[in-house]
C-alpha cells in the first residue's frame, strides 16, 4: 500500500502554483502564442511539475515508508502528484475561457496572427490558426485533457521513478 497523502498535499501545491502562474500571465496579458514564449512556458510549467513530483516521492519514500521505495510506488506517488496538478490545471483554464473571459483565447489568436503575418506562407498560417483554433474550445479542451493528463503523468512518472534512489539506507562503500 503506497500512502498518498504526500502525493495530494504536492498535487495540490503544484496545481496551485500553476493557477497563480496562469493567473499573473493573463493579468500581464502575455501572448502566450508567441513562439520563444510558449517554448520557455513550457519548460517552466513541466519543470516545475516533474521537481515537485520528485520532492513528493523522495518524501514519501523517506517519511513513511523507511527510506525503500519500490518502483511502483514511486510511480504511483509521481502519477498522483502530476495527475491532480494537471486536472487542477484544466479545470481552472476551463473556467477562465468559458466564464471569467470567454474571448482571451480569441485575443490571443489574434495576437498570434498579427505576430505571424507575413513571416510564413499564408498557407502555412492557414493550417496553424486551423490547429489552434481547433484546441481553443474550452469543453474540448477540458475533455482532452481529462484522458491526456493521465496518460502524460504516467509515462512523466514512470521516467521519473526510474532515477529515483529506492533505498536510502543501503550506504555507498568505496
Amino acid at each position: 500500500m503506497v500512502p498518498l497523502n504526500q502525493a495530494l498535499k504536492y498535487g495540490l501545491i503544484t496545481g496551485l502554483v500553476l493557477i497563480a502562474y496562469s493567473v499573473v500571465l493573463y493579468a500581464v496579458d502575455v501572448n502566450i502564442f508567441a513562439l520563444t514564449f510558449s517554448m520557455i512556458n513550457g519548460l517552466v510549467t513541466f519543470g516545475f511539475m516533474i521537481v515537485l513530483a520528485v520532492i513528493a516521492i523522495n518524501k514519501t519514500r523517506d517519511e513513511a515508508l523507511g527510506e525503500k521505495i519500490t518502483y511502483i510506488q514511486a510511480l504511483i506517488v509521481g502519477f498522483v502528484v502530476l495527475l491532480v496538478s494537471g486536472y487542477l490545471n484544466n479545470f481552472f483554464s476551463y473556467i477562465l475561457n468559458t466564464y471569467v473571459d470567454p474571448e482571451y483565447m480569441a485575443r490571443q489568436l489574434d495576437n498570434m496572427i498579427a505576430a505571424w503575418e507575413g513571416k510564413m506562407p499564408e498557407e502555412s498560417l492557414d493550417q496553424m490558426i486551423e490547429k489552434v483554433e481547433e484546441s481553443m474550445e474550452p469543453t474540448s479542451a477540458l475533455l482532452k485533457g481529462l484522458w491526456i493528463t493521465p496518460l502524460i503523468g504516467l509515462v512523466v512518472s514512470a521516467i521519473i521513478s526510474i532515477f529515483i534512489k529506492k533505498d536510502k539506507t543501503v550506504q555507498n562503500i568505496g
